[in-house]
């Protein structure tokens, strides 16, 4: 792997969170360019004015928060790689982006060694999964039964509109967000709330594992 010819985007609202994921890029790969980001606006205006091999991408960023923002750099840039790097449960989120096009998922409890290990990973072409993840992959392949994981009964759009509620957004600011009608967020929500079994938002935290 030549490091001179890699770019690497760091995108995290958390300035401490950035500063120490740059401190192990550059350890694992001295002469890479590091950039950062807060929001997942200016990770899209870099991407969009130059070449990026690796973003290191939270899910909670402002200004996305969904999991359309892969498909979103891909649009910029086809040949982009996405490592997911977020506080949410692996075992609930990881196979859900990586389907997604995610070539990796990293819990930000991760080991500075696995997290070495997954940006070598994809930047050598590879998916990086660990243990867990492989498990539950191996799992749904072979149709075994997933209902450790109850988010798998919602679709990517109720996943979206379910993590918005849980940071305490409304249905007016979800529809802002989202930039769908208010009567779509409402039969999101409803569709959620059946679907899980939960009559408030409290209820709904604890399905989501945040």
């Amino acid at each position: 792997m030549n490091s001179l010819s890699k770019h690497i985007l760091i995108a995290d609202d958390h300035g401490v969170v950035r500063y120490g994921m740059m401190l192990m890029v550059k350890d694992l790969m001295p002469w890479a360019e590091v950039s950062q980001v807060g929001s997942f606006n200016e990770a899209t205006e870099c991407v969009g004015k130059t070449k990026v091999d690796l973003v290191i991408l939270d899910i909670n960023l402002p200004g996305g928060n969904n999991i359309q923002m892969i498909d979103s750099l891909k649009l910029l840039q086809a040949d982009i790689k996405v490592i997911i790097f977020s506080s949410y449960d692996e075992r609930m989120y990881a196979t859900r982006y990586i389907k997604a096009g995610a070539k990796g998922y990293l819990n930000k409890e991760a080991s500075s060694k696995d997290i070495k290990k997954a940006i070598q990973s994809v930047l050598s072409g590879g998916i990086y999964m660990s243990e867990v993840v492989k498990e539950i992959m191996l799992n749904e392949l072979l149709n075994t039964d997933n209902a450790d994981n109850p988010l798998s009964l919602l679709s990517n759009r109720e996943i979206e509109v379910g993590q918005l509620l849980v940071t305490g957004l409304g249905i007016t600011d979800i529809s802002a967000v989202l930039n769908l009608q208010l009567s779509t967020v409402s039969t999101y929500k409803n569709r959620i709330f059946e679907k899980l079994n939960v009559e408030n938002i409290v209820q709904l935290i604890d399905k989501f594992k945040i």
